[in-house]
């Protein structure tokens, strides 16, 4: 998989403005914004090494190698965040990803896909897939708010180890069902369709350098978001919520909207939606499992204004989804919905 020299060239370039800015104290706004621009780039990396490598395994080596390491750079960003204990921005970053894959990148991918070729048409079979996993993944993450007043705090915590639980083994189900079903797309085989690979010793080479680079990237992201939301006067639930996400999701996002472009409508929705689900039942139980390990713990009480968003994300998913199409209009609709909420957000305290 041959890159262009600009991408080494502007990820090489960010870093190193990301660890000048840092380590001698040149500008948190530069460290910011270097920093973002390279998780942006790192995470492209991560995931086409990651889709390259699961060419030289199995069919399920594969798909575990694709659920374990496709949402690497977010893993990252939220053990980072959790190890600092900033728990309120991991759990705005996770709702986030979750809204921001149903409302921007599936708006836009139809959007484009609508604009060049009219209507997109997806099988009904990847529908119901899709909008089963994500009910689960909604009503899961209603569950622990919903018994907030009927339990202790100790046993609060001990439900979110075992819902994570459920979570992860549900997606590992569904994923099966997606592997036998050959009507259903799954998202390691679409996203095969968008390039070639690299030879194996490559791929591991450059995971594991993009792994480190982004462990470190984080690090400084992280320190920079509190002196960055007083600086540029946004509350900690905007860059949670609207910030954080792009910057580990950005690349896989392009692949969404280029795959609804060439209409392949069912690739851009195991983008959109499977990336949405794979958040819910792989990297929210992370989040938990992070906490245990790290000391601070992580729930999977989401109370007020993130299951407020993510109910509106969902509900809209399922109204677009429901007619197995695509059209214009209900790309606009995403997009208005994603903006409204992000003018909204850019108001909270």
């Amino acid at each position: 998989m041959k890159y262009r020299s600009w991408a080494v060239i502007a990820l090489l370039v960010a870093v190193s403005l990301a660890v000048i800015s840092h380590e001698f104290f040149v500008s948190t706004t530069l460290t910011f914004l270097a920093t973002a621009a390279a998780l942006i780039l790192i995470s492209k990396f991560l995931g086409d090494a990651t889709e390259a490598l699961s060419h030289y395994m199995g069919d399920k080596t594969a798909g575990i190698i694709n659920v374990t390491l496709s949402n690497l750079a977010e893993l990252i960003i939220i053990y980072v965040a959790v190890s600092k204990n900033m728990i309120n921005l991991v759990q705005a970053g996770i709702v986030g990803s979750i809204v921001g894959n149903l409302l921007l990148v599936m708006g836009t991918s139809i959007l484009f896909g609508a604009w060049k070729n009219g209507e997109v048409k997806l099988h009904a079979g990847s529908v119901t897939l899709y909008i089963n996993q994500l009910m689960v993944v909604a009503i899961i993450l209603f569950m622990p708010t919903m018994f907030n007043d009927g339990i202790s705090k100790v046993a609060h915590v001990d439900m979110s180890y075992i819902f994570a639980g459920i979570l992860v083994s549900t997606y590992f189900i569904y994923y099966l069902l997606s592997r036998k079903d050959k009507r259903v797309k799954p998202i390691d085989e679409g996203l095969a369709e968008v390039g070639p690979t690299w030879s194996k010793s490559k791929a591991v080479t450059i995971l594991v350098l993009m792994a480190i680079g982004a462990f470190f990237m984080s690090e400084y992201l992280i320190e920079t978001v509190e002196p960055i939301a007083h600086q540029w006067s946004l509350s900690d639930a905007f860059i949670g919520f609207i910030l954080l996400p792009m910057f580990g999701n950005l690349a896989e996002h392009s692949v969404a909207v280029t795959a609804a472009y060439k209409n392949k409508g069912e690739l851009s929705m195991a983008v959109c939606v499977g990336s949405a689900s794979q958040v819910g039942m792989v990297v929210a139980p992370a989040a938990v499992i992070f906490g245990l390990f790290t000391g601070n713990t992580v729930t999977l009480d989401f109370v007020g204004l993130p299951l407020h968003v993510l109910a509106i994300a969902v509900i809209s998913t399922f109204l677009v989804l429901r007619d197995n199409k695509w059209n214009l209009a209900e790309g606009i609709a995403l997009l208005v919905i994603y903006l409204a909420m992000t003018i909204g957000f850019a108001f909270t305290i």
